[in-house]
């Protein structure tokens, strides 16, 4: 959907990429590396916290969802608030209570609601900054490297759940997994300080706020300033007054919205449905498969380091080709891959790692992509919600995958079997790609 050109866009979709401009990238890059690494370390904590409170593959399951039930309430309640109130301020909101839910759930002693509230209010603030990080990282970026900024931020997350599971492998067995919790929590609000210093406030959200005339020019110009561009002397006239009618969901199913909205809803259900059977279900299908803990986070370190690789690739694509093409090529991939597992059922561990690493470069690399692909289809004044609900609809997939997986483990499904169900959400969201033009 087209939206007017403006000044303030074209001074930076057309200008230079400046260094303070790069730091925003990154910045969005280590916040989305915050939320990798929580949400990762449950699953590399699963094994030891099952083994000392004594509990079963289905509550783990709930245990384990429950930080994705709060993602989910975070994307699409939290964060299209920065439509209205400011996207800093919602992303400084959400990684200080990140980071003191993470350290409180160090504190939990064999408690299972306990566990579950505290990993849930660790999703609502992840769910916020994943959405949000996003939106910066194509508002502040000129037109010709838009779709590496974003996938570059989202890339923080893979990056982050790659590097938890070597530390974890040498916190848990001499400290406990309660540390490991408790030392991510502290960086997080260390991050948060990082963010207030460095995070300067959306100058498309400035243009759509409810300030004056006089007092936009100032902020906006004082942004402009920071990211090393030249000023305005003018604003041009809003086309209508939005307010705080922004945050509103229906704007995103206007008629000529609608179909491709939905059809975004159903890619993000797919792909979170498949990430997240792999992120919390990797270590511990090993364990039951009869590999040590250790070789299961080996496993889950290197899905997360084919991320890392799908998501660079990914980039360097979409400066190139249309998003639509190479995600379709992505996710149809993955799909025979994880067919192949089934089919193949290898008992070699290095074949298994190497199936693993591509299955995580190609789904990943995918996924990543399709938040540039929101970002694109959106206007700057509905970004952060779009955005926010594709993220959060689409975690209801991620909020059932590991309950799922559990309940098919409890049954006796075993781990090759459980690749061949989880490949279908991705052949279908192959299919849904290629027919949404972006």
């Amino acid at each position: 959907m087209s939206e007017r050109i403006n000044i303030i866009q074209d001074r930076i979709d057309d200008g230079s990429l400046s260094f303070r401009q790069i730091i925003i990238i990154l910045i969005g890059f280590i916040l989305n590396f915050v939320d990798g690494v929580d949400v990762v370390a449950i699953s590399v904590a699963a094994p030891a916290i099952t083994q000392s409170w004594g509990i079963n593959s289905v509550q783990m399951g709930y245990i384990l969802s429950a930080a994705l039930v709060g993602m989910t309430l975070g994307a699409l309640i939290l964060a299209p608030l920065g439509d209205v109130y400011g996207r800093r301020r919602i992303v400084l909101v959400a990684t200080f209570i990140t980071g003191l839910s993470m350290i409180a759930t160090g504190f939990v002693d064999r408690s299972l609601p306990a566990i579950i509230i505290f990993r849930a209010i660790s999703g609502i603030g992840i769910g916020a900054i994943f959405a949000t990080a996003a939106t910066f990282g194509s508002e502040f970026t000129p037109e010709k490297y838009k779709n590496m900024a974003v996938t570059m931020i989202i890339s923080g997350y893979p990056f982050g759940a790659m590097i938890v599971g070597p530390i974890a492998a040498l916190i848990i067995p001499s400290q406990g997994w309660e540390m490991l919790f408790i030392y991510a929590g502290f960086a997080t609000l260390l991050i948060c300080v990082l963010a207030y210093t460095l995070l300067p406030e959306s100058v498309q959200y400035l243009e759509n706020s409810d300030l004056n005339h006089d007092e936009k020019l100032i902020a906006i110009n004082k942004v402009l300033k920071h990211i090393n561009h030249d000023p305005i002397d003018r604003l041009e006239p809003r086309v209508s007054n939005l307010g705080k009618e922004k945050v509103r969901v229906g704007k995103l199913l206007t008629p000529d919205l609608k179909m491709e909205t939905l059809k975004l809803w159903a890619i993000f259900f797919m792909g979170f449905l498949t990430i997240y059977f792999l992120l919390t279900w990797v270590p511990l299908m090993f364990v039951n498969s009869g590999y040590s803990m250790t070789e299961g986070i080996f496993a889950l370190t290197l899905n997360n380091l084919g991320a890392m690789v799908g998501t660079f690739t990914i980039g360097l694509l979409g400066t190139k080709y249309k998003l639509s093409i190479p995600i379709g090529v992505y996710f149809f991939t993955t799909a025979v891959f994880m067919i192949y597992v089934m089919f193949a059922r290898p008992s070699d561990l290095t074949i298994l790692y190497v199936l693993i690493f591509i299955i995580g470069t190609f789904v990943n690399g995918a996924f990543s992509a399709m938040y540039a692909a929101a970002a694109r289809l959106y206007q700057s004044v509905v970004r952060s919600t779009g955005i926010g609900w594709c993220a959060g609809l689409g975690r209801t997939g991620a909020i059932l995958a590991p309950v799922i997986a559990g309940y098919l483990i409890a049954l006796n499904v075993g781990m090759y079997a459980l690749f061949a169900v989880f490949a279908i959400p991705v052949f279908i969201a192959a299919i849904l790609i290629l027919t949404i033009k972006v």
